[in-house]
């Protein structure tokens, strides 16, 4: 009785354990290859252990599959249908199989290259545009969704085309003109398109030539003739006109009305609507131009009279599309800072490096001569600064390139200075300054504004926070600037805007 209950024990646990591993079991997938391959399409077939629903994914990147086939019917021998695929390129696909108890496995990457694929699907027309009809000669446009090669036959009689054009080499765009024709004739016309791969598509149409002929080659809608036409531009120019017969077009163009020395090509295909973008202009100065146009569908050529457009001054708001406030720019061999429509030397790399680590920006001597000269520095203090050398006495007051001794205590302190005004020199940083007059007394240095001198101040109708130094007020470029220098704006004093204009512009603080 016990030997049977064993037996009947050991059954019942070797019927869970079966059962629980067949529940997480997960199908495997075998025997994956590609057959039917042809047009943008192609079939994969894979095998699975056991009944499992497939999911397939594929794209041109092993690490970004994107399309998905999915939902495929339950069983164990698979295939989906990649569509839209594109001639000549690579694709990255893998499989996903679920079982019907829950297990999922996944292929490795599977790659199919559609270079081998034959197309068997021929190429698609699309906007066609019958562009232009004259008495002699139409044009027609059309796009193809491949490269193809082009025939066309034309002729009087829908069922007799018994001319042809033809345009051998393959491409996706294309502008047909078709000449010799007879005035008021209606004719019937077949396009035939043929792939790399020989399939072939067709479309028909049928159109009037004109009773009258078009002679003359004539510009329309020219602008700008005029100011006010068109917004006019600082180093560029925008030059469009139309045509009434389809045509190429060239520009010729210079500062002077007999040497239009420079040419370009602005109309390679023939159109009825031109468009010319003049580029690298000098601001603000007079250029002369001429049009020179052809046509293929009455075989004539036209040359325009001398037009002449002027281009606009440099603004700042035109600058600051280039260059901010703050930025640094290389003009030859100096660096300077661009601060309110000013360019500032900074005659010192300490004090470049300390400004910012970027590289500065080239500038053209144009853009450069736009912009004021403003103070330059000359080492890596500012105007007005009070800075002494380590284990030595003297206290030098900056102004310009000069470190000028202040020669005594008394006339420190009627500068308003501090002992904690004073900062003390790394090695060498004095080195970039000449040694100016000593200063003995505190009016050769603060002028009007001597109550004033190194106080902050704003004025009642502005932002901008000073320091007056020097007799003049130097503004904070920025408010870091301001904070750099252990200032706290509860010091800041406000004045009104006359007494603030009375004082000279000084050097900006960076």
């Amino acid at each position: 009785m016990k030997n049977r209950l064993y037996l009947l024990f050991l059954a019942v646990i070797s019927c869970f354990i079966l059962t629980a591993n067949n529940a997480g079991a997960s199908p495997i997938i075998s025997d994956i290859h590609a057959e039917s391959l042809q047009g943008n399409a192609a079939r994969i077939f894979w095998s699975t252990s056991e009944n499992s629903t497939g999911y397939l994914y594929f794209g041109e990147s092993a690490d970004n599959m994107p399309f998905y086939v999915g939902d495929l019917n339950v069983g164990r021998s698979h295939s989906a249908d990649l569509t839209g695929l594109k001639a000549k390129t690579g694709y990255y696909y893998k499989i996903v199989a679920v079982g019907e108890n829950g297990g999922r496995s996944e292929s490795f990457v599977n790659y199919l290259d559609t270079k081998n694929i034959k197309n068997t699907q021929a190429a698609t027309l699309y906007d066609i545009k019958k562009l232009q009809t004259t008495d002699t000669a139409f044009a027609l446009s059309f796009f193809a969704n491949e490269p193809v090669s082009v025939k066309i036959k034309y002729g009087t009689t829908a069922g007799n085309l018994d001319k042809t054009w033809s345009y051998g080499n393959r491409k996706q765009e294309f502008l047909t003109i078709i000449t010799g024709l007879k005035p008021a004739t209606h004719y019937y016309y077949e396009i035939i398109t043929t792939d790399e791969d020989k399939n072939t598509s067709s479309y028909s149409g049928d159109l009037t030539t004109s009773s009258y002929a078009i002679n003359d080659i004539k510009i329309n809608n020219l602008i700008p003739e005029s100011t006010g036409q068109a917004p006019l531009l600082a180093e560029n120019a925008v030059i469009t006109w139309d045509t009434n017969i389809l045509a190429t077009a060239d520009i010729s163009y210079g500062v002077k009305p007999d040497k239009l020395n420079t040419n370009l090509k602005v109309t390679a295909t023939s159109s009825l609507s031109h468009k010319a973008t003049l580029n690298k202009l000098n601001p603000n100065t007079i250029y002369y131009y001429k049009i020179k146009l052809k046509s293929e569908l009455n075989k004539k050529s036209f040359e325009s009279k001398i037009y002449s457009f002027q281009t606009a001054p440099l603004t700042s708001e035109y600058l600051n599309t280039y260059f901010k406030n703050g930025d640094l720019v290389k003009y030859k061999s100096t660096t300077y800072f661009i601060y309110n429509n000013t360019k500032i030397a900074l005659n010192n790399n300490d004090k470049i490096k300390s400004i910012s680590k970027a590289t500065p920006k080239t500038i053209t001597e144009t853009y450069f001569n736009q912009y004021q000269n403003g103070i330059p520095y000359w080492g890596i203090y500012s105007d007005g600064q009070v800075v002494k050398e380590a284990n030595k006495n003297a206290v030098y007051l900056i102004d310009g390139n000069y470190k000028r001794p202040i020669a005594n205590w008394d006339v420190f302190t009627y500068l308003n200075y501090k002992s904690q005004d004073i900062v003390v020199s790394k090695k060498g940083e004095l080195n970039a300054y000449k040694l100016g007059t000593v200063i003995k007394n505190s009016k050769e240095v603060t002028g009007t504004a001597a109550y004033l001198n190194n106080r902050l101040v704003k004025s009642n109708f502005g932002t901008t926070v000073y320091l007056i130094a020097n007799g003049k007020k130097m503004p904070f470029y920025s408010e870091s600037a301001f904070k750099n220098r252990g200032y706290n704006f509860k010091s800041v004093r406000t004045i009104s805007e006359s007494e603030l204009s009375g004082i000279p512009d000084g050097q900006v603080i960076m």
